[in-house]
């Protein structure tokens, strides 16, 4: 029975993210303490490692709760809400306000953020270090094509449009076209399935993709010619020539995965896995590997959509959450939602993604006044809320507190704690406030700079305000502690040098650091 367009497209969204949340636990970089090696068929309850070097803890996630995959499709959803403005809207408000309450983002993504977040283009020279603008040019994961479902339910009868926001939309974090192509592929199958009313014959939509090749085609979005220039001056490739080059990569993928197909039961999965390098730890983060794998395993169990998501899951070795978000997306595409089993309605936020839905094909926003200024979301000053108290704020509109539990820190002097929102709409946001457990005013502060020193370094409350009062950019808290320890780290070794001071003004260039200021903190300790 054929699905209406409205089912089509929520079922994509609750399969997208029925995906994350399944296959994070397992996935190769999930950072989990203990992963099921058995079969996962439901949802599961799992600690992942968080905090880095500095605030080493173990993160909480309840049983379907989704990842950064999901987090960015709402962005992306929501950004769309503003009509012609999305773009700005998704580069100003949804990227710098995701790294206040992102779980397991990918690196590249947070990069870019970071450097919206501080309003500098991650391509610009002006802003940007050579090797920062050709690490984003080098960034071709899977990072774009996770997170473009909404494009496509709204520019469906529009192929042109949907490429071209989709490689907008890509650009603002990953520069490589690789990223660019596979979210474009990715796309375009999206869209095949949401127009098709009856059943695809086995690997038919890989025939399509072969044959239409609209997705391989960058379109001309503004200024391309300049940003397409930035690239081969400081990533050292020809633009056009790697893009063909990648072009010819993706089919050929797809080659594979149609041959494969074409065996029916006598192929063997996990071969094709391998030729398609979904098991390579160099190259299975890629986009266009991501959009192949994706397609492939969609097509392999394509009478069976749940089978598709538990077998994408549960490979080895592999980014489980992103293939399963995208092979979720797929299935919803086409078979709308009443192919969810009872037993995976569980996942967070169900009902968000009918709601974002619906304000899609009304064109309508009503969690956001146009004629109201909204502050940014800036988990560290929220934190002040109690339960039950609301505030607004970008890009979610209202937001309320609905509970506070703490994260298990892996030092004895230190505290994380986990702030759970809920939107008016439905929208669950974890931000999470980490830091020293509190002594009297009148006591000084010891910190141990690194355990492999003896010596132990003292300073007093009113050092830190002194040294609070010069980094007066620093807004985040937990910046302001991890450029306390390294300057600590360098007078314990007691010296200064130019390249220590050279390599802090690279790193913190985004707060305007500079050598006078590292030096007056240096002098203070």
């Amino acid at each position: 029975m054929s699905c209406s367009k409205k089912e089509k497209y929520t079922g994509a969204l609750i399969g997208a993210a029925i995906g994350d949340a399944l296959g994070w636990p397992n996935e190769q970089n999930s950072k989990n303490i203990r992963k099921n090696r058995n079969s996962i068929r439901t949802y599961v309850e799992w600690n992942r490692r968080a905090g880095g070097k500095y605030w080493p803890h173990e993160e909480k996630i309840c049983a379907g709760e989704y990842s950064d995959d999901t987090q960015l499709i709402i962005a992306t959803a929501r950004s769309l809400l503003r009509g012609r403005q999305w773009s700005n809207f998704f580069r100003k408000a949804e990227l710098p306000a995701w790294l206040k309450y992102e779980r397991g983002g990918g690196g590249a993504t947070k990069r870019a953020a970071q450097k919206w977040a501080n309003n500098i283009f991650p391509w610009d020279e002006k802003s940007n270090s050579p090797l920062e603008i050709k690490d984003y040019f080098m960034a071709g994961g899977n990072g774009v094509a996770m997170r473009i479902l909404p494009h496509i339910f709204r520019n469906e009868e529009n192929a042109e449009k949907i490429m071209e926001q989709v490689v907008l939309n890509g650009m603002y974090t990953h520069g490589h076209p690789r990223a660019l192509i596979g979210a474009m592929l990715y796309a375009m199958a999206v869209r095949t399935l949401i127009q098709q009313d009856v059943v695809l014959s086995y690997g038919e939509l890989i025939d399509v993709l072969i044959e239409e090749k609209q997705w391989s085609k960058l379109p001309e979005v503004n200024n391309i010619a300049i940003w397409k220039s930035e690239a081969e001056r400081y990533a050292q490739y020809d633009y056009d020539r790697m893009w063909n080059e990648c072009v010819i990569e993706t089919i050929n993928y797809l080659k594979i995965a149609k041959e494969a197909l074409n065996q029916g039961i006598l192929d063997l999965r996990d071969d094709t896995l391998q030729k398609l390098g979904c098991y390579n730890s160099k190259i299975n983060g890629a986009g266009n590997v991501s959009a192949v794998v994706s397609i492939y395993l969609f097509s392999k169990y394509a009478d069976d959509p749940a089978m598709a998501i538990y077998e994408t899951a549960n490979l080895s070795n592999a980014d489980t959450d992103t293939l399963a978000s995208m092979v979720g997306g797929l299935a919803g595409a086409l078979n709308g939602k009443d192919w969810i089993p009872i037993e995976l309605r569980g996942v967070q936020d169900y009902s968000l993604f009918e709601y974002l839905v619906e304000q899609m094909m009304d064109e309508k926003c009503d969690f956001l006044n146009s004629d109201k200024k909204y502050k940014l979301f800036n988990n560290e000053k929220m934190a002040t809320l109690k339960i039950g108290e609301s505030i607004e704020c970008l890009p979610f509109g209202e937001i309320t507190l609905k509970e506070i539990r703490e994260d298990k820190p892996k030092r004895a002097d230190m505290y994380v704690k986990v702030y759970i929102w809920k939107t008016a709409y439905g929208q669950t946001i974890f931000s999470r406030k980490i830091g020293k457990k509190a002594l009297n005013l009148e006591q000084s502060v010891q910190y141990e700079v690194n355990e492999k020193h003896s010596s132990e370094i003292l300073f007093t409350v009113q050092n830190l305000r002194d040294i609070k009062q010069i980094l007066i950019k620093v807004s985040d808290a937990n910046d302001f502690v991890e450029i306390l320890c390294e300057i600590m780290k360098m007078k314990e070794e007691n010296r200064i040098s130019k390249e220590q001071i050279d390599g802090m003004k690279s790193k913190w260039r985004q707060y305007k650091m500079t050598k006078k200021q590292i030096v007056n903190i240096y002098e203070l300790l």
